[in-house]
């Protein structure tokens, strides 16, 4: 053996190669959990519950939006790692990764625990490629109902989404910049919706003002998981990683905006335009419990959410979109019908999570995506860039004081039913 082989052998042994293993299998749970698109609570709860089971005295991590942090101590020992991600939001693997974290005790092995994560890690997406943009479309044309389009938009408005969400997944495994995917995809499902809207105004087909729901076609685009789970760890202080997917949603949500301006500028339309609901009561509610289910599980279902999660998710986000489009329709304050719609979510979550052995994101950000304002964002971005500062200002501060009230009712709901929600980080 040379000296530099016999020196390397001698360094392996001052540190127990099991110690070794052991962190290394906790930094890949957490790394695994951070790239299906999990907060950073959520990250560090997995890994500490893990480290203990395995017999890791202490556990410090720091988390980001694409990197983790950890030092690892066991009897005097300790070791330091670190691992880079690229989040892809998979709630059956968040999911998949929350039971794991549970199941291990003291007397699993970090071969078991190896084992079941080569498991996980191997498992493709839940869905095929055609459902998930099938769900996709299904999900716009919920809301392209909600925003008071008739069914002729619905079906435009499903197509074009379908589509665009074909396109967007085929151009992200090119590796092509994921902005500019976003971009091309937006174009490609508001060229599509035009299109077909103009198919069917030529066969007669009944149709409200297109314009109206020219932003739902693009919905599918909008960074729910980041932005909902950003919003989380800021409430939680984690700041480096929530303003990391926080300024990453506001950036998606750039790309999809000025695609809306730019496609709407060549065509003239009118992407501020907005219409009265076509129903009376008590259809108009028929509808919107209607649309609110299949937008909720369009929308769970492309997140590769197991059905089961993803009908619960669906029900709950069902009766509280509709109870905070009541509020609304009797002259509440969006915010605060936001906020109580948003933590009925929240505490109904906390709830049925526990049955179902489902992370709690994956059902609140279903539930809640539904009544992010991305209509409303795509809206003040081309009033924006059209110059028209009123429109741009009353729609922009009416997103962001429903994407935070929204972020308020579940962090309280958070502090209601979690312990460690009422403790400093």
């Amino acid at each position: 053996m040379s000296d530099d082989e016999h020196e390397g052998t001698s360094e392996l042994h001052l540190e127990p190669v099991r110690f070794i293993a052991r962190v290394d299998a906790v930094l890949r749970l957490g790394a695994m959990m951070l790239g299906a698109g999990a907060s950073s609570a959520r990250v560090r709860a997995v890994m500490s519950r893990t480290a203990v089971a395995l017999g890791i005295d202490r556990l410090d991590i720091r988390v980001g939006m694409t990197e983790i942090v950890v030092t690892a101590r066991r009897a005097g020992l300790y070791r330091t790692r670190v691992a880079e991600v690229r989040p892809a939001v998979d709630a059956m693997k968040i999911t998949a990764l929350k039971r794991l974290s549970h199941d291990v005790t003291t007397e699993t092995t970090v071969e078991q625990l190896q084992q079941r994560l080569d498991d996980i890690a191997a498992a493709g997406p839940r869905y095929p490629l055609l459902v998930r943009a099938l769900a996709a479309g299904a999900a716009c044309a919920a809301f392209a109902v909600l925003l008071n389009g008739g069914w002729a938009d619905a079906v435009a408005v499903g197509v074009a989404a379908t589509l665009g969400q074909l396109i967007r997944m085929m151009l992200m495994r090119s590796g092509l910049n994921e902005f500019l995917v976003v971009f091309l995809a937006a174009v490609a499902s508001l060229v599509s919706f035009l299109g077909g809207t103009a198919l069917l105004d030529l066969l007669g087909a009944p149709s409200s003002a297109h314009d109206t729901v020219l932003t739902a076609a693009v919905l599918f685009l909008v960074p729910g998981f980041p932005l909902v789970t950003g919003a989380l760890d800021l409430a939680r202080l984690d700041l480096a990683a929530g303003i990391n997917r926080v300024v990453y949603a506001a950036l998606v949500l750039l790309a999809t905006g000025t695609a809306v301006w730019s496609v709407a500028a060549i065509v003239r339309a009118s992407a501020t335009a907005t219409a009265a609901p076509l129903m009376d009561e008590p259809l108009l509610t028929a509808a919107r419990l209607v649309a609110g289910f299949v937008g909720v599980l369009g929308f769970a279902l492309l997140f590769s959410t197991p059905f089961a999660v993803a009908a619960t998710a669906a029900a709950i986000g069902t009766v509280a979109n509709a109870g905070r489009l009541l509020l609304t329709d009797a002259h509440v304050e969006a915010g605060v019908a936001a906020v109580a719609a948003a933590l009925a979510v929240g505490l109904i979550a906390s709830l049925v999570s526990d049955p179902l052995r489902a992370a709690r994101v994956t059902l609140t950000v279903p539930a809640v995506l539904i009544m992010v304002p991305g209509a409303a964002t795509y809206q003040a971005i081309a009033a924006t860039i059209e110059g028209d500062t009123l429109a741009a200002v009353q729609q922009g501060f009416e997103a962001v004081f429903v994407v935070v009230a929204l972020a308020a009712g579940l962090t309280v709901a958070r502090v209601l039913t979690e312990r460690e929600w009422n403790r400093a980080r």
